[in-house]
Order: structure tokens, then C-alpha cells, then sequence
């Protein structure tokens, strides 16, 4: 099973590439968790360095649907799918989602930490294509209507972080 780090986010909130700041850390994690890690970046935008990067088709919207669905298309199968502004994620929580993903006949499993869905720290079938992208069709780019299990994993793990303020308290 491959992971993919979802980085075409313009960490705007943040100040300063979160790419930066916590690719390698969440890239490690993975790599001890997954047979292959690939970072999914917006169409033009920079590849990554240090994990191959595929990239997303040309739009014009921002919501991470778009590199969920590459990621997918990509994968032809079940994949983890991660955001990159997880500093504390460790390989240890990424077993134990994979795990209990790789038991599940679920097409969407994330965690719930902290009372919030983790949909960029979750396990995606590439059966979810087709509703993916009648989605998108239609507007509704979130993805939490698509989950089908809910892991309850209350860990300070997958804290991610979006300004400043909460890098500072991470």
C-alpha cells in the first residue's frame, strides 16, 4: 500500500511553506509505514524534494478533493492519503491506521482525534473515484460525506497545524 502527502496547499495561515517545515518529518513516518510515499502537487506547482511528486490536473478551485482524487487515480487500489501539516505523526499511528484499514472492507476510513474527522490522515479505496468526481460535478468538494468507518484515536499525533500560534503550541 502507498501513502500520499497531499502539498499543494498555499499555507497562507502558516506565514511559510508547510512543505518546509514538515515534509521530511511526515515523508519519515510514512516510509516507515508504506511500501511507497509520493507527495501530490498542484499542477504547476514545485516537485517535491526528496519524495517523487505526481501532480494534479489543471483547475481552478483549492480544496484538497483535487489531490485525493490524484492520489486515487494514481494508486488503482487502497491507499493512505496524508496531509502535510502533521508535525507529530509518527509510523506507529500510520501501522496502526493501516492495520485496521487493511481489516476493514471500508472505502473511506479516518480517524476522529479531538472530536475532528482527520479526512488527510485516512484510508481511501479507489472505488470512491466515481462519487469523487459526481462531486465535484456538483460543487461539493469536502470529502467527509464520503467516509465510510470511523477510527476514534484520541492522540496529540495528528494535531496539524495551520498558523503560527499552533506551531508554537505543538
Amino acid at each position: 500500500m502507498n501513502a500520499y502527502i497531499l502539498i499543494g496547499g498555499s499555507s497562507s495561515r502558516m506565514g511559510q511553506s508547510k512543505v518546509a517545515l514538515f515534509l521530511d518529518r511526515v515523508a519519515g513516518a510514512a516510509r516507515a509505514a508504506f511500501e511507497g510515499v509520493y507527495a501530490v502537487q498542484r499542477a504547476g506547482g514545485e516537485a517535491a524534494r526528496g519524495v517523487e511528486t505526481i501532480f494534479e490536473e489543471r483547475h481552478d478551485q483549492r480544496a484538497p478533493v483535487f489531490g485525493v482524487r490524484r492520489a486515487l487515480e494514481h494508486a488503482r487500489g487502497r491507499c493512505f492519503i496524508l496531509a502535510v501539516d502533521y508535525p507529530r505523526l509518527t509510523a506507529g499511528l500510520l501501522r496502526r491506521l493501516r492495520a485496521r484499514f487493511e481489516s476493514s472492507d471500508a472505502l473511506l476510513m479516518a480517524p476522529r482525534s479531538q472530536g475532528k474527522l482527520q479526512m488527510l490522515c485516512a484510508g481511501y479505496d479507489s472505488a470512491l473515484l466515481p462519487r469523487i468526481e459526481e462531486r465535484i460535478a456538483q460543487g461539493r468538494l469536502d470529502l467527509r460525506g464520503l467516509v465510510t468507518d470511523v477510527v476514534e484515536e484520541e492522540t496529540d499525533e495528528l494535531l496539524n497545524v495551520n498558523t503560527p500560534e499552533e506551531l508554537h503550541d505543538a
